[in-house]
């Protein structure tokens, strides 16, 4: 069957948009490895930062739940097992996910468990919380963050913001190690700067064609953007425009005690952050 010009234009569109992914990777990164000409290097800077120290010291088995595309696993190089969970069946993904159903785990199953940027995608967000208490340990770990500001994604399955403190309080039955905010006032704007435009230039084939062939000026941009931004930051002292949290917890017997509204303080509240 012979193709219309417009079939071949957009077949031109698709390998045009392949290459350019291509291209972008290789000058810009892949995660978590980006370079700060990334458009997005800013929103995972500090999460990655922190997660390639902490991810290390991990042992027995690892639950990487919402694994995505394991991002972090060669990170944990300690551990003796390593199972990758999520709702989308996809290369690397050990056990695919029922959105509403249990977990499919014995109790504790796992020695700590990875839930990284996953939180927010959960529409009943109790029972989950309550499933990775079951299989997890007694005295096992949670790494666990959330974005705080940044736009709408995974739409329509973007459900919440949580503060610290509304992480905290939702962390029933774990003692907080360390909690920590990431970014300030600069951060932020520029993460909400950079993903416009790229949201904004996304939404026709002209504008997304414009953009890639402007892609030396974009890196230029996003690298200006996000030098400004972390300039930025270095005046924030509020403490109040972080734009991630990351939690380290440690899940408590049954029946101890915690503060009655959440996971327990750390015993000291100088934060990562």
């Amino acid at each position: 069957m012979n193709k219309t010009l417009h079939d071949l234009l957009r077949d031109a569109l698709k390998s045009f948009a392949r290459g350019h992914s291509r291209v972008y990777a290789a000058l810009c990164g892949r995660p978590p490895a980006l370079r700060p000409w990334h458009f997005q290097w800013l929103s995972t800077r500090s999460l990655n930062r922190e997660l390639r120290r902490l991810l290390p010291g991990l042992g027995g088995q690892v639950l990487d739940l919402g694994c995505g595309l394991q991002p972090y696993r060669s990170l944990l190089s300690q551990a003796q097992g390593y199972t990758g969970a999520d709702v989308e069946q996809r290369p690397g993904v050990d056990v695919q996910l029922v959105p509403g159903q249990p977990l499919p785990f014995a109790d504790a199953s796992f020695d700590a468990i990875l839930c990284t940027q996953v939180l927010e995608h959960v529409a009943d967000l109790e029972p989950v919380l309550a499933e990775m208490r079951r299989v997890l340990r007694p005295g096992g770990v949670l790494v666990v963050s959330v974005p705080f500001i940044y736009q709408v994604h995974g739409a329509p399955h973007d459900y919440r913001r949580l503060t610290e403190y509304g992480l905290a309080a939702a962390l029933q039955g774990y003692s907080l190690e360390t909690l920590s905010r990431h970014g300030g006032a600069g951060s932020a704007l520029g993460i909400l700067l950079l993903n416009f435009v790229e949201c904004r230039m996304g939404l026709g084939s002209l504008l997304w064609s414009m953009k890639a062939l402007c892609l030396p000026l974009w890196i230029l941009f996003s690298l200006v953007v996000n030098m400004a931004a972390l300039a930025l930051d270095r005046l924030d002292t509020t403490m109040m425009f972080y734009h991630n949290l990351l939690v380290v917890a440690r899940r408590e017997p049954d029946g101890s005690r915690t503060n009655g509204q959440g996971a327990t303080a750390p015993a000291s509240p100088g934060l990562l952050g």
